[in-house]
């Protein structure tokens, strides 16, 4: 299951930005409340993968039916709420021979925070808690969340996360802009896990509508300590390079084209080390909605 996957949202886009994928996706609204999306993903090793699927928007929440290039069919019913505080979403995966697995998420809204459980058909269960804090001011916050995972009877895991957001005041009637984000976080797997405690401590600064810069610095679960610096330019109103380099030697390279009903980014990845005979990487990502 994610794992706090609302913490470093700001780093996590840029570094799923700058690393190659060869990847299109495409959205349609076919009329109010039925929408149709697709996806298509090319590895390195020549495989691939296509999705497309049909949401339709119930009184229930949204219903969603995809068919995954494997043969697999794959139903969802996101956002059921039973209870006014608690939201459920359900997920069944059929093949030729019958079911293939599930997964079920619930997420409450809880007197300190919310609270999300989540556990599937092959017995993996977690359970998370995220809350905010506004010691400092309206103009800033702090989130902590924890997350733990596991099998009936097994403890599997641990993940704690903090992180800071700072504000400042936007124009008169819109909310205040984020213009910085210190985050760390901890990782401790089971005790018998062959990898071991991870963390990271991140700092995103945004310069405005101009650009941005991140810097990141990761414990990885093998050992290796990790410095990852770069950030974000506006070249145009519709042109946005990004670029980050690492410790690792990887430079990596993203200019992101948009328009009002598509994107595209072109990436590029050269592993710089002295010792590795690595060919240079490129990728093209593409979003089309309408």
């Amino acid at each position: 299951f994610p794992a706090l996957p609302m913490f470093k949202a700001e780093l996590g886009e840029w570094v799923n930005t700058t690393s190659p994928a060869k990847l299109a996706m495409l959205g349609l609204s076919l009329r109010e409340g039925l929408n149709l999306s697709g996806m298509s993903m090319l590895q390195d090793g020549g495989g691939g993968m296509t999705q497309s699927g049909l949401t339709y928007a119930t009184r229930f929440g949204a219903l969603k039916a995809e068919v995954i290039s494997q043969g697999v069919l794959q139903t969802t019913l996101e956002g059921f709420m039973p209870l006014p505080f608690m939201q459920v979403t359900t997920q069944l995966a059929f093949m030729p021979q019958g079911l293939a697995g599930g997964a079920m998420q619930s997420v409450l809204m809880c007197p300190i925070g919310a609270m999300m459980l989540s556990a599937n058909l092959a017995g993996q269960l977690s359970a998370e808690v995220v809350t905010g804090l506004q010691p400092f001011g309206e103009l800033s916050q702090v989130m902590l969340g924890a997350h733990v995972w596991g099998l009936p009877g097994a403890y599997g895991g641990s993940k704690f996360a903090v992180e800071y957001i700072q504000g400042v005041e936007g124009a008169e009637g819109e909310p205040p802009s984020r213009v910085g984000t210190i985050t760390a976080e901890v990782t401790r797997p089971h005790a018998g896990s062959a990898n071991g405690p991870s963390g990271s401590l991140s700092v995103c600064h945004s310069l405005g509508g101009s650009g941005a810069l991140n810097a990141s610095f990761e414990v990885t679960p093998q050992g290796e300590r990790l410095l990852t610096m770069g950030g974000s330019k506006q070249l145009a109103p519709s042109a946005r390079l990004r670029g980050r380099v690492a410790t690792n030697g990887l430079l990596s390279l993203a200019l992101q084209l948009e328009s009002p009903a598509s994107q595209l980014t072109l990436q590029a990845e050269i592993d710089s080390s002295s010792h590795s005979s690595r060919p240079p990487k490129f990728g093209a990502t593409l979003s089309i909605s309408c």
